[in-house]
């Protein structure tokens, strides 16, 4: 398993959540806000505060109480889980705005770890303030309900499916369902912004980093895919999606 680089301390700037960032939020009409009306959301709003973290700042650490769970609202955050023989961090699943991350608890404490993989917003809301006004309206319930079984399926299918396929499929994988995810969330686009290094990507397909850098020059020489900086474009979305059996 290829480590990840050290991380920052739990830092952040907070501020509270107004009408004004609500109606700006690309967040909006996505998993929980997206069931609310206006006056909801209002009431949603008032539970919480967003909070900024810059790359590499941890939100919350597994074993540590539960004091909030967010709804990302720009940037990536990787969720992590620690290996038990030797400490050693594995990206278990990625989070982009409009996911929620933190939710998940045992007795009161986070079950996983969870990282900003780029600077981040998210909202933050108190587990148990937030699951009361769950029980006021059923509508934000059922939402809450579905954003998290979405994302329990999509953390199932991916880890299902790369652990059957080959290295070079599985990088194959990781960017078909990433640009598929984008695609789904933010409009028709081939290009999305690719926020892992190559050795978080490592982490994340549990391979080594000198075959993540080997499968990615394939898939470049099989013009399936292309670089600018941060940003990735899948040139050919069908022959990609073919050879890394993936299905949209």
């Amino acid at each position: 398993m290829t480590s990840i680089a050290p991380l920052r301390g739990r830092q952040y700037v907070e501020d509270r959540i107004s009408t004004a960032s609500c109606t700006r939020c690309i967040g909006r009409m996505l998993n929980l806000c997206g069931a609310l009306d206006d006056g909801q959301l209002l009431e949603l709003g008032a539970l919480g505060n967003r909070r900024r973290w810059r790359k590499r700042d941890i939100l919350f650490r597994a074993g540590d109480p539960m004091s909030a769970f967010f709804k990302i609202t720009s940037g990536v955050v990787a969720v992590v889980s620690r290996t038990i023989d030797d400490g050693r961090r594995q990206i278990v699943a990625l989070r982009i705005a409009g996911d929620c991350v933190g939710y998940l608890e045992t007795e009161g404490r986070y079950t996983f770890e969870g990282y900003a993989l780029t600077d981040v917003e998210a909202c933050a809301f108190s587990r148990r303030r937030f699951d009361a006004l769950a029980r006021q309206y059923p509508v934000l319930a059922a939402a809450t309900v579905e954003a998290l079984a979405s994302a329990q399926k999509q953390t199932a299918r991916s880890v299902t499916a790369i652990g059957q396929l080959r290295s070079t499929e599985r990088v194959a994988y990781f960017f078909s369902d990433l640009h598929a995810l984008y695609r789904e969330r933010f409009g028709d686009s081939e290009s999305f912004p690719l926020a892992l290094s190559r050795s978080e990507i490592a982490s994340y397909l549990g391979l080594t980093l000198e075959t993540v850098s080997r499968s990615v020059g394939k898939l470049r020489k099989r013009g399936l895919i292309a670089f600018a900086g941060d940003q990735v474009t899948v040139l050919d979305v069908e022959a990609l999606c073919e050879f890394a059996s993936f299905e949209p």
